[in-house]
């Protein structure tokens, strides 16, 4: 996108893309062609005399608009034309200030339609807290129904309102460049009119940014009044809510030590540390209802689309006076505001300081763990004041530090919501490279079909295809089906297996957290493999027994060699279950 420097008679100027607009808004009577890319802008105007207007907002990005002179204008003009130059851009045209008049406002631009309040206030709402990427502008257009030109005179408004700042992709810091949508310095570089230009390479799977680009973003606005949220008039014995799930004695402990770490305020952070199948969202019931009965805005995100397509449902049952919006590229991006959001970790990227409260579950889960982009877009989303609680069953080693060291409050949930203990993995030595190792296997996966269907861990795609086929030809009168990440089906596959349409599903981690089958068995083939740490045997274990309904089921090891992280997965379940039973909690 192109941006113009724009000056008004009393000499201050700014920038917008919409010099037309610039005219209507704030009295912009003169431009500087030809337009250009952001960023190329703002290293022209470097190091200008800092004295800022009334109509334009400070901004970390853009140089506060000093008044100028004719003669400053003149050397401004000159400076650009020698960027130009010395950057080799392929721009033709003459560089000259020229006059804005309403007669040459193109046809396409309605005025109307910019000084239409209504109209304007409905794409506030849309925007609040969000960071728009020019590839997002057409879906904003479509919802309210404007033209581009007219959107970016919203835009504009909103910026000289004070409200909003347009910020180039890519930041420059030393030698090295960011972007400012991930804070990834991952880019690749390639000639283009305008010079050296960046494409990020690691926040493109909602869309690729480069640095000819610009980003939109619209700040939370607070309601009056509320600038923190008032945790003494939001405590968990107040909510008059009645949640699906009855709360457990340990659940009611988590949830009322829940409100009083974010009440304390000592950190930001809070782990909540969970058996599997414990009831950890549930938990977060009471302290969601007490963010959104004060107009506060709460995210709920996970790293994977399985689990937000799970959990969803399970907060619009609790929740059902909000439009709980669902973001995963699974589906066509929603612009629609929600005060109850449930997002992937990549779709977070699109927001700015736009959460009060986040719920972030399986923070030790692929893709979140050990990315910096995803834990970035995370911090960007929350709010300054905000908190974040951190969901899992199986934390890692840089989140208990992170404890240790009270930079993260903690909360324990050792027992699942039916009161029954985790079920301690089997193990069975099997190398299965041999006819008899079949059978062996065969002997165990039929003891386990009696209880119920059989979920089936392989670590690779390739042998999920080899032991579908391996398994349909062993149990022919039993419907055996297997999906992995990029499966077109694997959605559908899911629903049947949910169902009871499946017998035996064959998969890989893609089913190992966020999910609950009544009476499913585990089977995890090749335990021993290098992929599969002790965080993810107990995670893929954990899916056994957790409904209650089937409070016990069995979880199988199949191993060729005994490895640490089976060790260490055993030991880990034992260690919950002990301190279950130490809070008098156990049923079973």
């Amino acid at each position: 996108m192109l941006f113009y420097i724009l000056a008004k008679d009393n000499g201050e100027f700014c920038f917008s893309p919409l010099p037309s607009a610039g005219l209507i808004l704030g009295g912009w009577t003169r431009y500087l062609s030809p337009g250009l890319p952001l960023g190329k802008l703002l290293a022209v105007t470097a190091g200008l005399p800092d004295k800022k207007p009334t109509t334009q907002p400070a901004s970390p990005a853009l140089p506060s608009a000093p008044v100028i002179d004719g003669d400053f204008e003149n050397r401004l003009a000159q400076k650009l034309t020698n960027r130009i130059k010395k950057e080799n851009m392929g721009v033709q045209e003459k560089v000259r200030w020229q006059d804005t008049s309403r007669e040459a406002l193109p046809e396409a631009f309605n005025i109307e339609v910019l000084q239409n309040e209504t109209m304007y206030q409905k794409f506030l709402r849309i925007a609040e807290g969000r960071q728009l990427a020019e590839n997002e502008f057409r879906i904003v257009e479509k919802k309210l129904g404007v033209s581009t030109k007219e959107l970016l005179g919203f835009m504009q408004k909103a910026v000289q309102s004070e409200n909003a700042e347009w910020l180039p992709i890519f930041e420059q810091v030393r030698s090295r460049y960011f972007c400012r949508r991930c804070g990834s310095s991952h880019y690749e570089e390639w000639p283009s009119l305008y010079g050296d230009t960046y494409t990020c390479l690691d926040c493109r799977e909602i869309g690729p940014l480069n640095s000819l680009q610009i980003l939109f973003r619209l700040h939370s606005v607070d309601v009056p009044g509320q600038t923190r949220v008032d945790t003494d008039k939001c405590k968990p014995e107040q909510t008059v809510r009645s949640y699906s799930l009855e709360f457990t004695f340990a659940q009611e402990k988590a949830a009322e030590e829940l409100w009083q770490q974010v009440h304390r305020r000592k950190a930001q952070e809070t782990l909540l540390w969970a058996a599997c199948g414990a009831g950890k969202t549930e938990v977060c019931f009471p302290l969601i209802d007490s963010f959104l009965r004060q107009n506060k805005k709460v995210l709920f995100a996970a790293p994977r689309q399985d689990v937000v397509h799970d959990v969803q449902p399970r907060l619009q049952k609790n929740f059902p006076e909000y439009n709980i919006k669902i973001l995963s590229g699974a589906l066509p991006q929603d612009m629609e505001p929600s005060k109850l959001t449930v997002a992937t970790t990549h779709q977070v990227l699109r927001f700015y300081r736009a959460f009060h409260l986040i719920i972030l579950d399986e923070t030790d889960a692929y893709p979140y763990e050990g990315s910096r982009v995803l834990e970035y877009g995370i911090r960007q989303a929350l709010r300054p004041d905000g908190q974040i609680i951190c969901l899992t069953a199986t934390p890692s080693a840089e989140i208990l530090l992170r404890v240790k060291s009270q930079k993260c409050a903690i909360v324990r949930l050792p027992v699942r919501h039916h009161g029954f203990p985790v079920p301690v993995p089997e193990w069975h030595k099997n190398k299965l490279t041999r006819d008899r190792s079949l059978v062996e296997l065969k002997k165990v996966l039929l003891k386990l079909i009696t209880d119920g269907p059989i979920l089936v861990f392989v670590p690779t795609v390739a042998l999920v295809k080899e032991w579908t086929g391996v398994l349909k030809m062993a149990f022919g009168d039993l419907r055996v089906e297997g999906s992995w990440s990029s499966d077109a089906a694997r959605r559908e596959k899911t629903v049947l297996f949910r169902q009871g349409d499946i017998n035996i599903f064959v998969c890989t981690s893609i089913l190992e957290r966020g999910i609950t089958i009544k009476g499913v068995q585990v089977a995890v083939l090749f335990a021993d493999h290098t992929l599969y740490d002790a965080r993810a045997l107990v995670q893929m274990a954990g899916r056994a027994g957790r409904s209650a309904e089937c409070p016990v089921g069995r979880a199988v090891f199949i191993y060729a060699e005994q490895t640490q992280a089976m060790i260490q997965a055993n030991r880990w379940i034992q260690d919950q279950n002990r301190l279950a039973e130490e809070w008098g909690c156990l049923n079973g």
